[in-house]
């Protein structure tokens, strides 16, 4: 939001150049990265492994946690900023301004109005999030879905991939699914099944 309403100055140069850096960033570089420094220079967190009890486990995800987060964020922050730069050259926010209205008024409708976009990068993100996922759990030696696949796919156990394919695929159906729900909600004129009236 800030680099759609400062454009060209440097709040948006920061804001296109940190999202380029993370959406261009594999979440498995980017792992080894936070484990390099964060794990083994500082020792504020552990290298591998999920821990005992819940602030552990909390101090053992944070790095996995990061590593999928920075690719997503860039993406999000790209996305946003795209769409909200397109609704602000609008008529609209042209005829509210002339109108009076105040300058979050006009950013709260075109925000609503750029979050169709918003949504579709958001499912963009939670499906790679989803195969992202095996790379990051084998770089931080965690037990989860992504090791599983990994360990079958290595000893050939076939009916295995089978299911965390089917699981995963069933799993990406659901995002999107949850995408379209999402457009309905978010821009009145999309309407589920049916004409629009």
């Amino acid at each position: 939001v800030a680099g759609a309403v400062r454009r060209g100055r440097a709040a948006d140069r920061f804001v296109v150049t940190t999202g380029v850096v993370g959406l261009s960033a594999p979440p498995f570089a980017v792992g080894l990265l936070l484990l390099v420094v964060f794990a083994a220079w500082l020792g504020w967190f552990p290298v591998y492994g999920t821990g005992e009890g819940l602030a552990e486990r909390i101090r053992h995800l944070t790095l996995p946690a990061a590593a999928l987060a920075v690719g997503a964020v860039g993406m999000l922050v790209r996305f946003s900023r795209a769409a909200l730069i397109r609704e602000l050259d609008q008529d609209y926010v042209v005829f509210a301004r002339a109108r009076g209205l105040s300058g979050a008024g006009v950013l709260a409708y075109a925000l609503r109005n750029s979050l169709v976009p918003i949504l579709t990068a958001a499912g963009l993100v939670v499906t790679g999030m989803l195969a992202g996922t095996v790379l990051v759990e084998v770089t931080f030696a965690l037990p989860g879905l992504g090791s599983l696949l990994v360990d079958s796919v290595t000893f050939k156990d076939v009916p295995v991939v089978q299911a965390l394919a089917l699981l995963l695929t069933l799993l990406i159906a659901a995002v999107n699914l949850l995408v379209d729900v999402g457009y309905s909600l978010a821009d009145p004129r999309v309407r589920l099944g049916g004409r629009a009236s």
